[in-house]
């Protein structure tokens, strides 16, 4: 579920019939993670301790402290009041009452931790250069263990009390068999990033990753074999509802879903094209979250929004620019409707404009990558790749 934001690219032009619809998150900031809590009670997480929730089912959103400042990645939850988030530095955060106040706890490693599976009392968390770290205990207490790799690893899954099962870069598949304490590595047939791992049934392995890579196991992950999964987007997260309903998410605003256990895959329509980092499904209840604060809800209406902006409305120039750039409306309507933020490569705001009248003019510009996300009632409706040379 590690992104960055230069894969952010246009949204779709005019208004779109959407399975999703996006809500105001309250931030521009790169979410990592989502986690349904109960029925009115979600989650969210990202870069640079970025920490929101909503309380009325994801209706509105609205920011939490988390008393830490890198990126926050994984949210785990163990009961009713207490969850974890997994942290860049080897931090774990942890709550007790159901998010409202957050304590910090080294692991024993610096390294970046970006996901975490539990089954039992066991948890097992994995992060860059192979990291591996085990509880016995809900995340009390920590101890190293070897991975025998040293490719970033980016997800973890358990199918039961023994088998693990670990992905990452470069095609990396380790799978354990004795509950995450000894790892070995597994023949995935795909040098392609690996994101994300599900497991939905016993037999039954999902791997996503880059370019479209969906790799299937029906022997508990000890074969994969590739199946296509219908794009080339970079796919980012897996979840599972039932034994046969899996979902995939990731850049260009993907969703797509499986409703025999990963063999075929349909697209479902979301108002997006930014990258989807993660997505979690209860019931009814769907929220997936990505690039530039995006938070999409399963079925519900956005309202007061009107139509999406289309590229024709709004014109960027010049482009390749040398430090300056001017954002102009072509549609004299949308005069007083919208905001601009300008995104550096890691996702932090470089400039804020309030309501554009007529245009908004960008100056002083250091030489890189941007990104121009245009709001309208604090909704992304469009964004611009922006390039500065000298």
């Amino acid at each position: 579920m590690r992104t960055t934001l230069l894969s952010l690219v246009y949204l779709l032009s005019g208004a779109i019939a959407a399975q999703w619809a996006s809500v105001v998150s309250g931030t521009i900031t790169q979410l990592e993670a989502v986690h349904i809590i109960d029925a009115q009670n979600i989650l969210a997480c990202g870069k640079d301790g970025e920490l929101v929730h909503s309380v009325n089912g994801g209706a509105s959103w609205a920011p939490l402290v988390s008393g830490y400042g890198d990126d926050l990645n994984e949210i785990m939850q163990l009961d009713a009041s207490t969850i974890l988030i997994i942290a860049d530095g080897g931090v774990v955060l942890r709550s007790a009452n159901g998010g409202a106040a957050w304590n910090m706890s080294a692991t024993g490693t610096g390294s970046e931790l970006v996901s975490a599976a539990r089954y039992g009392t066991v948890i097992v968390a994995v992060g860059e250069e192979g990291a591996i770290l085990r509880s016995t205990d809900l995340g009390n207490a920590w101890s190293l263990v070897a991975s025998g790799s040293l490719q970033d690893l980016q997800a973890v899954a358990a199918l039961d009390a023994d088998t693990w099962i670990a992905v990452g870069k470069s095609g990396t598949v380790l799978r354990s068999m004795d509950g995450g304490m000894a790892w070995s590595p597994a023949a995935s047939g795909t040098t392609a990033d690996l994101n994300d791992v599900a497991l939905p049934s016993a037999a039954t392995g999902l791997i996503c990753g880059d370019e479209g890579v969906m790799l299937r196991s029906t022997d508990g992950g000890q074969n994969w074999l590739p199946v296509a999964s219908g794009t080339g987007n970079d796919l980012k997260a897996l979840w599972s509802t039932s034994s046969t309903s899996v979902f995939t998410c990731g850049v260009g605003g993907t969703v797509r879903t499986s409703a025999d256990a990963g063999l075929t895959w349909t697209a479902m329509t979301t108002p997006v094209l930014t990258e989807l980092t993660d997505l979690m499904l209860a019931g009814s209840t769907g929220f997936a979250v990505g690039a530039a604060g995006t938070i999409l809800r399963l079925g519900a209406t956005t309202t007061g929004l009107g139509d999406l902006v289309g590229e024709e409305a709004i014109r960027f120039g010049p482009m390749p620019c040398d430090g300056e750039f001017v954002l102009t409306l072509s549609d004299v309507a949308l005069a007083g409707l919208l905001t601009a933020d300008l995104l550096d490569a890691q996702g932090r705001l470089v400039r804020r404009t309030g309501l554009i009248l007529d245009s908004a003019r960008f100056t002083d510009l250091a030489p890189g990558r941007y990104v121009c996300s245009v709001h309208r009632e604090g909704v992304p409706v469009l964004v611009r790749p922006v390039m500065v040379v000298r």
